[in-house]
Parts: structure tokens; sequence; C-alpha cells
């Protein structure tokens, strides 16, 4: 949504409410939320066992450093400053626990100047904006089944139950080339802005959604609520539900779901402490010497033809069943490499061992590596996406897209002396 920036009362505030909870499915609640005078983010944590509640608590932390006080697109940079940080400590906590790779977070919502919204997105959540009866959206569904609807193959309402709505093509992970979408537009008196996670509206379409919004703040979450355990309520559920009104706005910051219960600073030394504590050497054993010197000798030993053959053949079986394990590992791996011009899927890895090959071709896409900008071209060249089936799939997905827009259109770097992941060439 793109409108010309228009002058707005200074004296306009926003009165808000929030709400999140694990849903019926879930185990617990890996959504995170903040609403403040100036702010309110949604942040949706993924990875499992993989601490998408700490991830989305990392979000929240960083986008609460930037609240406060900026105008126009002094909240864009603020904004995605704060993306940026989340981003870094991510890649930090992945780096001290290779466990915790796959975590990540979306983040959603907007800063408010008293005059305009300043909106971040990444990821899957959406920020609604409810102006005069109409209920449109302020951002766009980085996801594979997004994809789908735009380019007209499924409906909305098939987008809520197709088995792929869970594949997200740009999330905050550590990865720099995920970018947020960042975008001001006017507000006004009147307004009332909608924040949440696909808790909500992975399980409602807008026009639902639409037809609950109006009425007392208290009223229409419920009612949001009720709509969506109707249909299973499968997911976390975070809202944030705000009216623009003229007067004071509310007071203190408040935080919802996992960020109200993390403490990311404890969570992060202990994570350091744990890692540390897996690569630390044994300790030694401060009575082995005593018993070896007391232990009895094989000098009298007869060592039969049984236990040499033994002995040899134990490491052997040992050695087999180790390679047979990582080979079938290897064989559950995927990723995207170049294959005769063209972009290709694999299963395996990419790198020989004594120059045997442990990958095949799975798939051999129309993509040419030569319709990809430079940034991307390079990532599969050095076989740099790698991964389970479902997230090597949906990084092919972003490339098609990236792929169909160079070879319709040319963008430049806005400056050369920055790498512009998104050139064509």
């Amino acid at each position: 949504m793109s409108e010309e920036l228009l002058p707005a009362s200074p004296d306009l505030a926003l009165r808000w409410l929030g709400h999140s909870e694990i849903g019926l499915v879930r185990k617990n609640n890996q959504d995170s939320a903040y609403a403040s005078p100036n702010l309110l983010i949604v942040a949706d944590g993924m990875g499992g066992a993989a601490a998408g509640d700490l991830a989305s608590a990392v979000v929240i932390r960083e986008m609460a450093r930037v609240d406060g006080r900026y105008c126009g697109d002094e909240m864009l940079q603020a904004l995605s400053n704060a993306v940026d940080r989340a981003s870094d400590a991510i890649a930090e906590l992945v780096e001290s626990d290779p466990e915790l790779d796959g975590m990540g977070s979306t983040a959603t919502g907007i800063m408010f100047d008293q005059q305009h919204y300043g909106i971040v997105n990444i990821g899957d959540s959406r920020t609604y904006l409810y102006r005069e009866g109409k209920l449109s959206r302020l951002t766009h569904d980085h996801s594979f089944v997004q994809t789908l609807v735009d380019d007209g193959r499924i409906t909305e309402e098939e987008s809520l139950t197709h088995p792929h709505r869970s594949l997200i093509l740009r999330v905050i992970s550590g990865l720099p080339q995920h970018m947020p979408d960042l975008e001001i537009i006017p507000a006004a008196e009147g307004d009332r802005i909608l924040v949440c996670s696909d808790g909500l509206c992975g399980m409602i379409t807008d026009a639902e959604i639409e037809a609950s919004i109006a009425g007392e703040r208290a009223d229409v979450v419920e009612h949001l609520l009720n709509k969506v355990y109707a249909e299973g309520a499968q997911d976390n559920i975070s809202i944030l539900l705000a009216d623009v009104v003229a007067g004071a706005a509310d007071g203190a910051a408040e935080v919802f779901g996992a960020a109200a219960k993390i403490n990311v600073e404890e969570s992060v030394e202990t994570t350091g402490e744990l890692a540390l504590t897996e690569l630390a050497e044994p300790r030694p054993d401060p009575t082995a010497a005593e018993r070896m010197r007391y232990a009895p000798t094989a000098r009298h030993r007869r060592i039969t033809w049984v236990r040499l053959l033994v002995a040899i053949a134990v490491p052997l079986i040992l050695l087999a069943g180790g390679f047979g394990l990582w080979y079938g590992y290897t064989q559950q791996q995927y990723y995207i490499g170049p294959d005769q011009q063209v972009v290709a899927l694999y299963r395996g890895v990419p790198e020989p061992v004594f120059n045997l090959p442990l990958s095949t071709v799975v798939d051999q896409t129309e993509v040419k590596l030569e319709d990809l900008p430079r940034f991307y071209r390079e990532q599969v060249n050095n076989w740099e996406y790698r991964g389970s089936l479902e997230s090597v799939q949906a990084t092919l997905a972003d490339l098609r897209r990236r792929a169909a827009l160079c070879a319709v259109s040319f963008s430049p770097p806005s400056d050369p002396a920055e790498p512009d992941y998104d050139e064509c060439d």
C-alpha cells in the first residue's frame, strides 16, 4: 500500500489491546509481541526444538531497544537497524550452539510518529489497516503459498489449507540476504491497526477478519479468537489491536507471549555455557594411574588367532557401520547447484569422497543461471543453499521469482560501491 505522505494531526495517539496464547495444538508459545505508544510489533518464532520462542524474544528485545520518538524516514532506519541486530544476535546464538540451527522469527508491525506509520515486515505475520469500513493489508507475505496466490494458481481460501503453507521464503535467521520490507504511509484519526501472527491470518480469511474487526477492541479480539478456535487453533495466536485517536496515548509498553517469560540475556549466557561445556576436554581421572599400577599384565597371556581376528574385525565392522550411517545421512540432505547452465536440485552433498560422487540430480529446473541476479548466481555456483527438502524447495521458488523478474527488467544498484543482491545483469 503506497500513498502520498499527507500531514495529520500531531495530537493523534495509539490505544491498544494485546493478546497471545498457545492455541490447541502447540506445546508452547513461540510468538512474542510488543506494544507501546510508538511501536506495535508481532514476532512469530520458528524452529521447534531449535528455540523458536528464544528467536522471537530476541526480535522483540531489539525492537524494544529502538522504541522512541522518530519522524518520517527515521522510523524506517530504526526498524531496519533493529532487524539487523536481531539477525546478528540469532547468528551468534546458532554459532555458539549448533543445535539452535534453524531457529528464526518473523517480524511485522508499525512505528508511529503521530502522523505516519513506518511499516516493517519479514515473514508471514501480517499488519492490517481498517479505515472507513474497509480492511486492507499493509504487508505482503514472504511465503511460498503467497507466490501461488500472486500468480493466480490458488485462492486465498485454498492457501489456508495448502500442504506447503508453512514454507517461508524470508525470515530473521542470521542470513544477510533476508531483508525486511519497509514502507511509510500517512495515519488518520479513526484508523484501526491489526498486527497478528499467522495463528490468526493463517486460519481465517481477510473477509472473515473484516467482518469481525469493528466494535470494542476487547469484543473484537474475543470474536477473532473464537473464529480461530472454531477452525482448530493449530498455531500460536498473537493479536495487537490498536485505534488511532485524538488525545493522549496509552501508558507504559507491554510485552506478550514468549518474550514476557524469557530473559534473553540469561538465555544467551546459558546457551554459551552449554556450548563451552560440550566442547571442553574431559577431566582426567585422578585414580587412573593407581589402577594401572596394580592391574594384571598380559605378559603371560597367550594371544590366540581368535583374539587377533576379533581385534582386526571389530574396528573394520565399526568403521563400515559408521560409514553406512554417514552415507545414509548424506542422502537425506539436499542442495541447489548448477547443472549445464541451469539451476538444479540435488540430493546428497556436493563434496566427493575419494573421487566418488555423493549426490544425484533430483530436479533439473528451467531456471537459467544467467537469468539470476549476480549474488544468487554465485550462491548457486558455490552450493550455498543446503538443507531439508522443504527448505531447499522454498529457496527454489524464490530463485524462480528472481529469475523471472530479471528476465523482464534490469535494476542497477543505487550505490555501485555497495553489493546489490537483486542486481540483474
